[in-house]
C-alpha cells in the first residue's frame, strides 16, 4: 500500500496508467470491503434461516407426534378412561349426597323428638311439682329438690 502524498501537485504529472492503477486499487478494496460485508450478511442470515428450520423441523415433529396419537386411537382410550373415573366419581358424589340429605332428615326428626321429649319432661316436672306443693305432701320425702328433677 502506498503511503500517502504530503505534496498533491505531484499527481498532477502522474502517468494516465499509474492514475487508472491507482484507480482501480481503490475500486478493489472497495468491491473486497462490500465483499466482505456482504459475506458477513449472508452468513447472519444463513444461521438464522438455519435455526428458523430446526425450530420449525421440532415444530413438525411434535405434530406427526400428536397425529400419530390420535389416529392410533390412543388419546380416545385415555379420554374414556378419564370419562369413566369421572362417572364413578359423580356415582360417589351422588351417593354421599343421598347420605346426607337422609342424615340431615334423621337428625332433623331426631331434633324434633328431643325436643318432644324435653317438653314432656317439663310438663311432668311442673305437675310434680304442683302436685307436691297443693297441700297434698307437706312434708318433704327424702331427695325431695322442691319440684326440680335432678338430671
Amino acid at each position: 500500500m502506498l503511503a500517502p502524498l504530503k505534496d498533491r501537485s505531484v499527481l498532477a504529472d502522474e502517468a494516465p496508467e499509474a492514475r487508472e492503477i491507482r484507480d482501480l486499487r481503490r475500486a478493489l478494496r472497495a468491491s473486497r470491503l462490500r465483499l466482505r460485508r456482504s459475506a458477513l450478511h449472508s452468513t447472519r442470515q444463513i444461521m438464522a434461516l438455519n435455526a428458523e428450520v430446526s425450530r420449525l423441523q421440532a415444530l413438525s415433529d411434535g405434530q406427526a407426534r400428536q397425529i400419530e396419537r390420535y389416529a392410533s386411537g390412543t388419546v380416545i382410550v385415555d379420554l374414556g378412561r378419564k370419562l369413566s373415573a369421572l362417572a364413578e366419581a359423580n356415582d360417589r358424589l351422588r351417593d354421599a349426597a343421598r347420605r346426607a340429605t337422609m342424615l340431615e332428615r334423621a337428625l332433623g326428626i331426631a331434633d324434633a323428638e328431643c325436643r318432644r321429649l324435653s317438653a314432656e319432661r317439663d310438663a311432668l316436672a311442673r305437675e310434680l311439682f304442683r302436685s307436691r306443693h297443693d297441700g297434698r305432701c307437706d312434708s318433704p320425702t327424702p331427695g325431695d329438690t322442691h319440684g326440680r328433677l335432678s338430671v
